[in-house]
């Protein structure tokens, strides 16, 4: 049995020493000013963040991407993703451009590559022949199992793993430029790529290395010792009245990484060490003796390698860092950043919000760092996806769609019906096993003939949401068909499939969504910290389980939320609710229902409305009182 070299191996002794709190609390003046950090890549104009990405997918010539060209290709990709085809480079487009998505071109609805390559036999082989150090082994493989299921559950298709020799489908994890002619371009943007069926590299699938791989919910992280071995870290984790985000040295006097495996450790007191080289032994290693050719090693060998010729590999950090100018070196706590010393991984410094680390003691001397684990990507989910390229498929338009280029973390993958019918012209129906359940449709969907109910209706940015189930509608002029649908997914990738309201905060441009008993606010498409929280946390009745609908009135600033027949007045400004609520909405809203769909009030045109099945009610903001009673298909989707 192997343990901690300052620990007795039958006897585990929890030893966190806990420093004085008020002591280890920065305070500072003014906020950590914005520094530019070396090695960060991250930062380009939107003209260059288009060029590149309509160069990389689709085919717009480096040379000659201006003027009349850019803009036909700027059409094409807002075509493809549902975007007003303004031919402009705006704010939606570039955020589409920003986010994570498969390395393979964009074409349309299930769409083959040229000439419909596929695969001539019903028996598929596939070889694993690297793994990512971000999950053990098992997690890797089982999630590779569970991709190529996706797909052997719709087609006659059955996939078996080979562990030498030549598969027709050859896995493998690289980082830039490995070996195929298409790098990767290190953390985020590019997340993998896979050939189409054929000879030599066709089939074959690669995942970038330089992107952190989990399950889609935060870093998988087993917990050695303490009171929870075996365990996993809970980020983020209260300890002493503060949250931590990732594994941390705070408390303790010996430097070792620590996490807490439930939320709550002042309550609890449940937890690990995370891993790391220093702090524990891994079978075979040994930290201390001489290694190969009699030199002195600090790596997983015996105590003499040289006689005993026995060796193991050291374990992986926890707090291995992604991106930076650092090569996945691990976080060193504390360190110094601008003369102040931290013990976890901090957004100072950074104008994105992202969480980062230095990797040696001082950031002010060395300013050698690296970016922080977040939620990462779903190795099974990506690899889905791929494996769907490497039996032929390319891109689909369909936001519902597995195969849509966006990466778009769910916990419950199905695939849509548009996906299914791709793969099934390819390959059939499966002989020897029922269909799954299939999403229905997602496009084209015909919402003048779709029973369609709003769950929310929001003003966002200037431009009107329509929120149905886990798909949404958009429209920056009511005048106008709204576009979609789309997945609500692709613009807040935290939310459930289904939310019940959603208004946006006018004091602080913040999104505030609604779900059961649950509510999450964004700025833009980043989720706020610490959310989601109870919607009681706004000062809502403990036992009240879910709203209707909420929405911001213009004319005061204050939000308006709605259950059954009451409804509640909430001051932005203060954070609290106004004194005197509940009310009944029949005592002071004339003619409005109770059981409201949604509601919303416009910034632009001086009204509200409010939803019910299948009309709308228009009420005079200065009047407060009720001007139109409408068909909602009629006035809000334009059929």
């Amino acid at each position: 049995m192997m343990c901690f070299k300052f620990f007795s191996c039958r006897q585990i002794v929890l030893k966190v020493f806990l420093v004085q709190f008020l002591a280890s609390l920065q305070t500072f003046a003014a906020p950590s000013p914005i520094i530019k950090f070396p090695g960060d890549d991250t930062s380009f104009t939107d003209k260059e963040v288009a060029l590149h990405y309509l160069n990389k997918f689709y085919g717009c010539p480096k040379e000659s991407c201006n003027l009349m060209v850019l803009k036909d290709t700027l059409k094409k990709m807002q075509k493809f993703f549902a975007l007003p085809e303004t031919g402009e480079i705006d704010q939606k487009t570039v955020e589409i451009m920003k986010k994570p998505r498969c390395g393979v071109p964009d074409v349309a609805n299930y769409n083959f590559f040229h000439r419909k390559p596929k695969w001539g036999q019903k028996n598929v082989t596939y070889r694993i022949l690297g793994h990512t150090p971000d999950l053990d082994e098992e997690t890797i493989d089982d999630a590779f199992f569970r991709a190529f299921k996706v797909w052997s559950d719709v087609t006659p298709l059955k996939f078996t793993r080979i562990m030498d020799g030549e598969a027709d489908i050859m896995i493998n994890f690289g980082r830039n430029e490995h070996g195929d002619g298409y790098p990767f371009d290190g953390k985020d943007g590019l997340l993998a790529h896979a050939f189409a069926p054929g000879p030599g590299t066709g089939g074959d699938s690669h995942f970038d290395d330089d992107e952190l791989w989990t399950l889609g919910e935060g870093q998988v992280v087993k917990v050695k010792y303490g009171n929870a071995e075996g365990e996993f870290c809970k980020f983020p984790f209260l300890f002493m009245g503060k949250e931590y985000n990732s594994c941390t040295s705070q408390g303790r006097d010996d430097g070792y990484l620590w996490c807490s495996t439930t939320y709550n450790f002042d309550e609890d007191g449940k937890y690990g060490f995370c891993p790391h080289e220093r702090e524990y032994l891994l079978n075979v290693c040994d930290t201390s003796g001489n290694a190969d050719g009699g030199e002195k090693y600090d790596s997983c060998t015996t105590s003499d390698y040289d006689r005993d010729k026995t060796y193991g590999f050291c374990p992986e950090t926890a707090m291995s860092t992604v991106g930076g100018n650092s090569e996945g070196a691990p976080c060193v706590f504390p360190y110094k950043f601008l003369g102040n010393t931290y013990d976890s991984c901090t957004t100072s410094g950074r104008s994105d919000g992202k969480m980062w680390c230095a990797v040696t003691k001082s950031f002010d001397d060395d300013r050698k760092w690296g970016f922080c684990p977040d939620q990462g990507y779903s190795l099974f989910l990506v690899a889905a996806h791929e494996f769907g390229h490497a039996l032929g498929l390319e891109h689909s338009e369909d936001p519902g769609a597995l195969m849509a280029p966006v990466y778009t973390f769910t916990k419950t993958l199905r695939l849509s019906n548009d996906d299914v019918k791709g793969i099934q012209e390819l390959y059939g129906v499966p002989t020897d096993k029922p269909l799954p359940t299939e999403l229905p449709p997602v496009t084209p969907m015909d919402v003048c003939n779709e029973n369609i109910i709003f769950d929310a209706v929001a003003q966002i940015r200037g431009e009107i949401f329509f929120f149905t189930d886990r798909f949404l509608f958009r429209t920056a002029d009511v005048r106008k068909k709204p576009t979609g649908p789309m997945l609500v997914a692709t613009f807040w990738s935290e939310l459930p499939e289904k939310i019940d309201a959603a208004y946006e905060n006018p004091l602080e441009e913040k999104t505030v969504f609604f779900a059961g008993d649950e509510m999450w606010v964004y700025s833009a498409s980043t989720l706020e910290r610490d959310y989601p929280k109870k919607i009681s946390s706004m000062g809502l009745p403990s036992d009240l389980h879910r709203i209707d609908t909420a929405y911001s009135f213009h004319k005061n600033k204050k939000t308006y939320l709605f259950a059954g027949n009451k409804y509640w007045r909430y001051n932005e400004a203060k954070k609290k609710m106004d004194p005197g609520y509940p009310k009944l909405i029949a005592d002071s809203w004339s003619a409005v229902p109770d059981d409201l769909d949604a509601a919303v009030s416009l910034n632009s045109d001086g009204h509200s409305y409010f939803f019910k099945d299948s009309h709308y009610l228009k009420m005079d903001d200065n009047a407060l009182k009720i001007v139109k009673v409408g068909d909602i298909k009629k006035d809000w989707l334009r059929c």
